[in-house]
This record gives structure tokens, C-alpha cells and sequence, in this order.
């Protein structure tokens, strides 16, 4: 299996235009484009703050009167709808005095992507517009990283509050995006380590100074290493959360499937079985035509594993549903038998070119946590012929499954490109924010 960051080829469909001169200025943390400071009226004004897309979109931009705003609102939250709609409006609408100075009216930012500087280099972040880094100053051999994230802020205009006339206006802008990148051994206790992680802090400063809201484990494909993604921190960044990314690297493994395929380790060791990077040990090699066999044995010995990198990762943000677990392909595997043999119900799963094994058992009180699988319209590994069947084992079980079929455009089938950086920002931020607002 050939996959990961290391084969990414850009696709010129996936290059946006030119980058727009407006940027969002000042030191804020990006959390401020989610932050109103708090007051009796805290929670509807955040919420109506997070609206301003949806609102955009069903006015088109046009000027709105403030019962249109409460028929409107009745149709997105019903329980939360204000009292006094012109009051909230225009609370939304004001700028705001933070010491001496005075800020613009709060925002709602949607991120529409990164920029590259070649569209024909690799999809790397050394290529991405803005790119910049320095050696870290709190953790040896680190690297901190920051690049430009391109999208809309929307703000809420009032156009003449006496009569309750308001507007959702949007600008094209950028923010900088960063990165506590580093490779390290994560260890969980004295007997049982991952060698050569990938860990990130987004962004770093709160990472560091208030701990991570939130972790995500991510487990790479078959033969290849967690830390082939140091140079791939823009696959995860989710603007507005703190968000440590842990990504390990699998065993040397050898694979029965490949009983005959040995390699020369030298006189003293003569010829010996191939091993790879795997998460657990292939039986068959069906060629993708239906699912392959593989070793319970060591399904189960990497499950014990895992369960363990995901309490050390509960203990560090202090509520399992805050730990994130995917992965891409054979990891995709591993980490959702990791996630449902879990003791407890954790954030959420994101799931790439891969599928549901039949030997993983599923607990119905897991059903309310969501599992986002994205499959490769044209992927000949992992045919939809027969992981539809595994899809819809979770469904007929009850369980809040969101799967998602795309043709990736770079044409690579189950190799996935830069798309997989696309596909597990959108299914980390509908997990985070979701979980926010509850």
C-alpha cells in the first residue's frame, strides 16, 4: 500500500485564486472571532454570533427587519429565541471597548481553505501561502509553524436600529494559522510506548499555557509512519480550538499474507520475512475484492495499546468526550475497533478509505457518538461493493454514522491527496463546534 503525505500531488482544481490583501490584524487568539464577553445575555448572543453565516445565506445579504430576524430564528433554535430581538440585534451589532481601545462588532469566521504558492509542487506546508517557522523555544528539536488561512467574516451592520433594520455584511479575509510541531516517544507507562510520534499543538501559545481543549489520535495506512505528517500540520488545524494531534507509528510487523516475501538482513541474520509499519497482521491479500482476513491476535494486542494512548490522552484534556480517534485506510480500521472496545464513549471518529471490521464488536451505548467515514469514489482496495455492508452494520445498529462518497481530484483512487487534509478539517469542526454549543 502506497499512501500517505509523502506521494501528495496538487491538483490544480484544488488551487483557490489569489490571496485578498484584507487581513484580520491585532493579537487576539483566534478564539476572539467566537467570544463575546460574558453577560446576563452570554449565551444568546454567542449563539446568534455563530448564526451569522446561516443568517447571510437566507437573507442573501439583504437588509432584515427584526421580526423577520425572530420568525427567522424560530426555525434554527426554537428554545432560544429572545425576548427582546431588537436588543440582541443591536448588542450584536455595536463595536466593543476593550481598555483603550475599540474593536469591531463580534464575528463569525468560515474558513473556505489554504493557498499554495505552486500549484504543481506537493501539497506540503512549506508550500502553503504564508508559510514561516522557527526552532521551538519550550520543547528541543520542535518547530513552530504558521501559515495563512483564507475565508469570510461575517458581522452583523445595523442599518437603522430605531426602526429594527439590520444587515449580515462578509469580507474576504486571512488569519494566521500555527503549529507546535514535533517527533517524540509518547509514553503511556513503563512497559508500553509509541516511538516515533507526530505531535502537534493548534495553535501552540494555548495549547501550552492552558493545555489542550481537545486531542485527536491519528493513525496512518498501511507501511507508513505517523511521522511522515511533521510537514502536514494544515490537515488538522481547526480555527477557534485548542487542539493537540498525537499521530504514532504502527509495529514492524510481519504479514502472513506475504509468507513468501522475505529480504536479506545480512550474514548474521540471513533472510528474513518482510516487515512493515502495520496496525495488525493481514491473513489474505484479496486485492480489495472483498475484506482480507486478518490475525485477531495481533488485533487485539494493538487494541490494548491503543486503549491505552486514549486514556493517557483522556487524563489530559479530563473528559473522553474532548479525545478524537481516526485515521486513513488501515488505520482507519484499527482506530474505529479502538474506539467502539472502549470503555468509555469517547468525542467522536473520523474515518478515511477504510472500514468497519467484522470482528469489532458494537456497544449500543455508543450510539450517540459520531462517526464521520469518508470513502473514495473509485478507491479498488476498499471497494464500496463491499464496505457499504460494513457502513450500514453501524446504521441497522443504531448508531449516528455520517459517510460521505467523493471522488478525490487528484485521481489517485485509495492514495489519497490533498483531500484528506479537506475531509478531516470538515469532520473535526462539526464534532468540536457541535460540542461546543451543547
Amino acid at each position: 500500500e502506497r499512501s500517505g503525505p509523502r506521494f501528495r500531488q496538487l491538483h490544480p482544481a484544488m488551487v483557490l485564486g489569489r490571496s485578498p490583501k484584507k487581513r484580520i490584524r491585532g493579537k487576539a487568539p483566534c478564539s476572539t472571532i467566537h467570544w463575546v464577553h460574558k453577560t446576563k445575555d452570554e449565551i444568546p448572543v454567542r449563539t446568534c454570533q455563530r448564526l451569522l453565516p446561516r443568517l447571510y445565506n437566507f437573507t442573501r445579504g439583504t437588509t432584515f427587519s427584526t421580526q423577520a430576524f425572530r420568525d427567522w430564528l424560530l426555525t434554527q433554535r426554537a428554545s432560544s429565541v429572545p425576548t427582546d430581538a431588537n436588543a440582541l440585534l443591536a448588542k450584536l451589532s455595536e463595536n466593543r471597548r476593550l481598555g483603550n481601545q475599540l474593536k469591531p462588532a463580534p464575528a463569525a469566521w468560515v474558513p473556505t481553505g489554504i493557498r499554495f504558492e505552486d500549484d504543481q509542487a506537493e501539497a506540503h506546508i512549506q508550500n502553503v501561502c504564508g508559510f514561516e517557522w522557527t526552532a521551538g523555544e519550550h520543547l528541543p528539536g520542535s518547530k513552530h509553524m504558521s501559515w495563512n488561512e483564507y475565508g469570510w467574516v461575517y458581522r452583523l451592520k445595523a442599518q437603522d436600529s430605531a426602526r429594527g433594520l439590520y444587515q449580515v455584511v462578509r469580507s474576504k479575509a486571512f488569519k494566521r494559522a500555527s503549529a507546535l510541531v514535533a517527533k517524540r516517544t509518547v509514553t503511556m507507562d513503563k512497559k508500553t510506548s509509541f516511538k516515533s510520534c507526530c505531535v502537534m499543538d493548534l495553535p501552540p501559545g494555548r495549547c501550552i499555557s492552558e493545555g489542550p481543549k481537545w486531542s485527536l489520535i491519528y493513525l496512518h495506512s498501511f507501511s507508513q509512519k505517523g511521522t511522515e505528517y511533521l510537514d502536514f500540520p494544515h490537515y488538522f488545524n481547526v480555527c477557534g480550538a485548542g487542539l493537540r494531534v498525537v499521530m504514532p507509528t504502527a509495529p514492524l510487523l510481519e504479514q502472513q499474507c506475504f509468507k513468501d516475501w522475505y529480504v536479506w538482513r545480512g550474514g548474521h541474520l540471513g533472510w528474513r520475512r518482510i516487515k512493515f509499519n502495520a496496525w495488525f497482521d493481514y491473513v489474505t491479500d484479496k486485492g480489495g475484492v472483498a475484506e482480507n482476513q486478518i490475525c485477531e491476535d495481533s488485533l487485539r494486542a494493538i487494541r490494548e495499546k491503543l486503549h491505552k494512548l486514549i486514556r493517557h490522552e483522556v487524563h489530559r484534556v479530563g473528559d473522553p468526550r474532548r479525545v478524537i480517534v481516526g485515521g486513513q485506510s488501515q488505520g482507519c480500521c484499527a482506530a474505529l475497533d479502538a474506539t467502539l472496545t472502549f470503555e468509555q464513549e469517547l468525542g467522536g471518529f473520523v474515518g478515511l478509505v477504510g472500514h468497519l471490521l467484522r470482528s469489532t464488536p458494537l456497544d449500543s451505548s455508543k450510539r450517540n457518538m459520531p462517526l464521520h467515514l469518508f470513502h473514495e469514489e473509485n478507491d479498488k482496495e476498499m471497494r464500496w461493493k463491499w464496505v457499504q455492508s460494513t457502513v450500514q452494520r453501524l446504521i441497522d445498529a443504531g448508531f449516528n454514522v455520517s459517510s460521505k462518497r467523493e471522488k478525490d481530484p487528484a485521481g489517485c483512487g485509495h492514495w489519497i491527496q490533498d483531500i484528506e487534509g479537506r475531509w478531516v478539517r470538515s469532520a473535526l469542526r462539526q464534532i468540536i463546534f457541535e460540542r461546543d454549543t451543547q
